[in-house]
């Protein structure tokens, strides 16, 4: 029943099926991202130049500050960077990524839809291209909508942050998504196991996080701080600095994954129903 309703929309191309598979979730990620946002944003101008929460900031512990990248909640660039870049948004879209990317081939493989897909005249390295370009689609599409609601939103509550570096902060979350979305593809990929691949993937996602914003407290993590794919996309502070070298690290490791996942599922026996 499930491999019929699976195949009532025309296979045109598999990136047209997984972009329609994933719609829905597509919708309500990017209506939740543009909720968020413009509820954060409506919010700012109760804290807009308020010197009192910045003295009180200011008595906060250097861990909790360094941790959550709160240094000023005044200023429209400290706002964003510690209400909605710190951890939220873009954990919220790396959960979309992890979650999509751990179900594109071995959510096939649970479903046992693998064995129809594949009786196509189209070849696995095909299959794993396709899906993992839906992906990056969907990242994008979310992306793109949580761009435009600062970009509108930004001016109207005075947010006083220029357009390149909001783009610079956008991309480069997109970019850590793409990452470890493509990182539980390709665990998915070699093991067929979608449960392992968020499993790990949640675990990656977390020590590189750690790593890259308490760097500064723990002198080792400093030291390691470098290999944090969080580092390169939001440790860099896009959001003053603007664009720089930092993200085509992330662009890098994504291309390897790619080609890992191509080569371990071409190579694996897949479980078919």
């Amino acid at each position: 029943m499930a491999a019929r309703r699976l195949w009532q929309v025309p296979l045109h191309s598999i990136f047209e099926r997984a972009l329609h598979e994933q719609r829905r979730a597509l919708a309500g990620w990017c209506t939740g991202l543009a909720v968020y946002s413009a509820l954060m944003l409506a919010l700012f101008p109760t804290v807009r130049d308020n010197q009192s929460i910045k003295e009180l900031l200011g008595t906060y512990p250097k861990a909790f500050r360094s941790m959550f990248s709160v240094s000023d909640f005044t200023t429209g660039t400290g706002y964003l960077r510690g209400e909605i870049f710190s951890v939220t948004a873009p954990l919220l879209i790396v959960i979309l990524a992890v979650l999509w990317g751990s179900d594109a081939t071995a959510g096939e493989e649970e479903r046992g839809t693998i064995d129809i897909l594949l009786a196509n005249p189209v070849s696995r390295r095909r299959v794993v291209a396709e899906k993992w370009a839906a992906l990056v689609a969907g990242i994008g599409l979310v992306s793109a909508v949580f761009l435009a609601v600062l970009a509108v939103g930004g001016p109207l509550v005075q947010l006083q942050v220029g357009l390149v570096y909001l783009l610079a902060v956008v991309i480069s979350t997109a970019l850590l998504a793409a990452l470890f979305g493509t990182l539980a593809l390709t665990i998915s990929a070699a093991t067929g196991r979608r449960g392992l691949a968020r499993g790990v993937t949640a675990v990656l996602v977390v020590a590189a996080y750690l790593v890259s914003s308490l760097a500064d407290l723990v002198s080792w993590f400093g030291t390691i701080r470098p290999f944090s794919p969080w580092y390169h996309a939001l440790g860099v502070d896009p959001l003053t600095r603007g664009f720089s070298w930092h993200p085509l690290v992330l662009v890098g490791l994504t291309a390897a994954l790619v080609l890992a996942s191509v080569v371990t599922f071409e190579r694996r026996d897949l479980a078919v129903s």
